[in-house]
């Protein structure tokens, strides 16, 4: 991805807006209502959406729950998701997207989906593979020094992403949670 941006254009919200509707952005926007909204701003990690018929909210879709080979939309695409969080710590509308601009199978990533088995994590492990050849000039850490060194920074600040999605971090860990870590590596920083 060559354009990064954080929402600052003339009809985003400020961060004093959205701070100051956060109430009203919860109670208009309750876990599992469906969407729709215009990409304003891409970050290595998702992409921030204005979300229609709530002008002060922000959406943030992160990547880890997009379909392998996906990339951040570009800057005004129409999306269309559900509302899967609310982070409060910084007023973001977490967002599932049901259109990334692409097809490809889905990589079990949200912070609730777990792994089966053995059988599963190396199932997602071929999906990455396979996400790395169609697209690996996109990912962030395209280098296996950069990618483990993205993902040892993933694992020790994984507890603060769990706690972001209003999970705990598994004790036992899973399967999921090193699939989570392995895909997180692509773009962490």
């Amino acid at each position: 991805m060559t354009e990064y941006t954080w929402p600052d254009g003339v009809d985003d919200p400020t961060a004093e807006d959205i701070r100051h509707a956060w109430p009203t952005t919860v109670n208009a926007l309750p876990i599992g209502t469906a969407v729709t909204g215009k990409a304003i701003g891409r970050q290595p990690f998702g992409v921030f959406v204005r979300i229609d018929g709530v002008p002060k909210a922000l959406g943030l879709a992160e990547i880890f729950a997009a379909p392998a080979g996906t990339v951040p939309p570009p800057l005004g695409f129409t999306i269309n998701g559900t509302v899967v969080a609310h982070a409060d710590h910084n007023c973001q509308v977490r967002l599932r997207l049901t259109d990334w601009g692409g097809k490809s199978a889905p990589l079990p990533l949200e912070p609730n989906e777990r792994l089966a088995d053995r059988e599963a994590l190396s199932g997602f492990l071929r999906l990455l593979r396979q996400d790395y050849e169609a697209s690996g000039d996109q990912w962030e850490n395209r280098t296996l020094d950069s990618f483990l060194e993205a993902l040892e920074a993933w694992v020790a600040d994984a507890p603060g992403w769990y706690a972001n999605h209003g999970q705990e971090l598994p004790r036992e860990g899973d399967w999921a949670f090193m699939a989570r870590a392995l895909s997180a590596a692509r773009f962490y920083e």
